[in-house]
């Protein structure tokens, strides 16, 4: 299905599309053996960089379950840890006819909610173990018996239906801390083969992977990392989207376009080893693969393995296709140099999910008290971030506001500003005692942003005539038509003696990224919608879409100061849910703003790490900051100008008590002590619509 295309996602594509070019000429240039091995050798560094250094060894603490034998085969029905506490559930179809130790390999199911349980998951291992294969299937995070936000009272999972919808989540509070699903993923399928490595019926020297659709990006990463994979298959990779994936939250930063390195380029650190790749002609991932697979053919053509890539297709819809699932067995068969012979599938109807599960519930959270990787996570997150001593004086206090700024400007990924600022006047009116202008900020040839300017006007007796004035810049998480909705909010800021100035930051308001027709839930859409797909895109190609709304912010106040009319050292900032994170950062870097009001904004990424569910988006995630920094060390960077945080919330959006916050930014009160402005920051909590714009107003009007 096509995405739907706006400013912001051109922008972001183009950038990708430009990276993507230069790869290209990089990969052509490639004519030689000795080459082809000093790009296999980049890939891996940079996979390795992205991936992040993988989980101590820990006992795999194998738990047999039960066997069923079936006609050349039987099925182990088993668990293991990967993880400390962390439980993967597990099926092995093991040979029963031929001399063992049998070549194994691990096959990864389709991103489903069966997992292993999947019929054609389980007629790809009944053919392969008939075909002499030991294979391991197991739940990957997400689907299964492994759902990570199973709740026991509702009997599914908070996330919603979907596994993209758990990816998305796990993920999403994965990368605060800097950790990575993906990582995780291809651990659980490392122990996998440790697994069968340790068992006398297998050869460790003959291991191999296959994956599908999702999974398949797993298969991809462990054929760069995992050098006792000697053979894989791929089915139905879904990869290369828009040049920079985003689909799934599984798939953030492994196109690593911004360090010349696409998805693709994942599989050639396999070369020369036998390698499957299969699609399927009703995928709609699958444009494009043609020319990729070429390439790849060309790179196994240097190293003389020309005939170790086989690229096939099946007619029908992504998945484990019959046709597919013999072809990967003759192929594996092959590379193990397996006896020729033929094997079928039993005639038998595929078993029923359940009697292939290795807990009494369905889920290993209720019937196995197994840990969640969720939980696993929120341990290693607790010492997070570092702790921060407080300066003993103000020429400390001002080292650390420093230090904070250089660790989070890397995060924000910030364009450079290539032409001066500009603004587009499209139209004038008059409304709540302003001229009102209307237009465009044009920030360079590929953004710009919608704009409304409120005026104030000299006098009555002057229509149209501005006077100067100090300006507040409202960034209202809706933009310009969730400021433009609150008459009693403009009324004030006139009464205030203040112009208004509301921005559609990028991908919001009117330059907003149109969702799909899809049939998720509310919930879903938030996870896994448009704008969190094209999040991750921007992360691939070295950019950040919260970077992006906060280089729109800085862009604003540039032209605020621009004018004629407004003060320019009376310029405030008001920020409203996501518009306060966007107004706080763009304040922390640009000191010349007078002030910054918060409302309703997130307190700390820290409480997303804290609980399994939460309600903010996708957008305002920076991967990793966590290890450096949060949101109080950058309200810190404000002192000694006024910082005023109404009505906090948590991570389900709730309002959290003033003296909670106190306590949670007492850093941030310190250092306002220090550089002898106490008074300017302040947490004030409200329970109605009036005394909220009250507290916005004074804050205003002491600044």
């Amino acid at each position: 299905m096509a995405i739907s295309r706006g400013m912001t996602e051109n922008y972001i594509a183009g950038v990708g599309a430009a990276l993507m070019a230069v790869r290209n000429e990089r990969a052509a240039a490639i004519t030689t053996a000795q080459a082809l091995q000093t790009r296999q050798a980049q890939v891996r560094e940079v996979c390795a960089k992205h991936l992040g250094a993988f989980p101590e060894r820990t006992p795999l603490n194998v738990k047999p379950i039960e066997t069923f034998a079936h006609e050349g085969y039987r099925v182990e029905v088993l668990t293991y840890e990967s993880l400390p506490g962390v439980i993967t559930t597990a099926n092995f179809y093991v040979p029963e006819d031929g001399a063992s130790p049998f070549p194994a390999v691990v096959a990864l199911p389709a991103l489903n909610t069966q997992g292993k349980g999947h019929a054609e998951c389980q007629r790809l291992g009944q053919l392969f173990a008939r075909r002499g294969i030991a294979t391991l299937i197991i739940d990957l995070p997400g689907q299964g018996e492994r759902l990570e936000f199973y709740d026991s009272t509702l009997r599914r999972s908070l996330a919603g239906k979907l596994v993209a919808a758990e990816h998305a989540l796990l993920g999403n509070l994965l990368l605060l801390s800097g950790g990575n699903l993906v990582n995780l993923m291809a651990w659980d399928v490392i122990r996998g083969l440790d697994l069968i490595s340790a068992r006398g019926d297998a050869d460790p020297l003959r291991l191999g992977v296959i994956g599908c659709g999702g999974s398949a990006l797993v298969a991809r990463v462990l054929c760069c990392v995992e050098p006792r994979i000697q053979a894989a298959a791929t089915v139905a990779d879904h990869y290369e989207a828009e040049y920079l994936e985003g689909g799934d939250e599984d798939h953030v930063h492994f196109s690593a376009l911004a360090y010349g390195v696409a998805a693709q380029d994942m599989l050639l650190p396999f070369a020369p080893k036998p390698l499957l790749i299969t699609n399927c002609t009703q995928d709609r991932f699958r444009g494009g693969s043609h020319a990729r697979t070429e390439e790849l053919i060309r790179f196994y053509g240097l190293l003389n393995a020309a005939e170790h890539l086989i690229p096939f297709e099946a007619d029908g819809p992504a998945g484990y296709l019959k046709l597919i699932r013999s072809r990967a067995a003759e192929h594996f068969a092959r590379a193990f140099r397996l006896p020729d012979s033929r094997a079928r599938e039993p005639e038998t109807p595929p078993e029923a999910p359940e009697s292939l599960y290795c807990t009494e519930t369905g889920q290993v959270s209720n019937s196995l008290n197994a840990l969640s990787l969720f939980d696993y996570q929120k341990g290693l997150a607790q010492e997070l971030p570092p702790s921060k001593a407080v300066p003993k004086d103000a020429d400390g206090a001002i080292k650390l506001q420093n230090d904070v700024r250089d660790s989070f400007r890397p995060h924000l990924r910030l364009p450079e500003p290539l032409t001066p600022i500009k603004g587009e006047l499209e139209s004038r009116s008059s409304d709540w005692g302003y001229a009102v202008e209307k237009g465009r900020l044009i920030m360079d040839e590929k953004l710009y942003a919608p704009y409304s300017f409120f005026a104030l006007p000299e006098s009555a007796d002057t229509p149209g005539s501005h006077k100067v004035a100090p300006a507040v810049l409202i960034l209202h998480e809706r933009g310009t038509a969730g400021v433009s909705s609150q008459s009693a909010w403009m009324s004030g800021f006139a009464a205030a003696g203040c112009h208004v100035m509301a921005i559609d930051v990028c991908g919001v308001g009117e330059t907003r990224m149109q969702p799909k027709a899809e049939d998720h839930d509310a919930y879903e859409t938030l996870l896994c919608g448009p704008e969190s797909q094209w999040s991750r895109r921007a992360l691939n190609a070295g950019q950040s879409l919260f970077g992006l709304r906060t280089f729109t912010v800085l862009r604003a106040l540039e032209y605020l100061r621009s004018r004629w009319d407004v003060q320019k050292d009376k310029i405030s900032i008001v920020g409203v849910g996501r518009g306060g994170l966007w107004g706080l950062y763009a304040a922390a870097i640009d000191t010349s703003v007078a002030q910054c009001v918060m409302l309703r904004s997130l307190d700390a990424y820290k409480s997303l790490t804290e609980r399994r569910r939460h309600n903010h988006h996708f957008s305002i995630y920076l991967p990793g900051c966590l290890r450096d920094f949060d949101l109080p060390h950058v309200a810190a960077c404000l002192a000694p100008r006024p910082l005023t945080i109404i009505n906090p919330v948590n991570s389900r959006k709730e309002r959290r008590e003033a003296a909670e916050v106190q306590r949670e930014y007492a850093l941030a009160g310190a250092i306002f002590r220090l550089r002898s402005a106490p008074n300017q920051f302040r947490i004030v909590t409200t329970d109605s619509a009036p005394a909220t714009f009250a507290a916005v107003r004074d804050s205003i009007a002491t600044a």
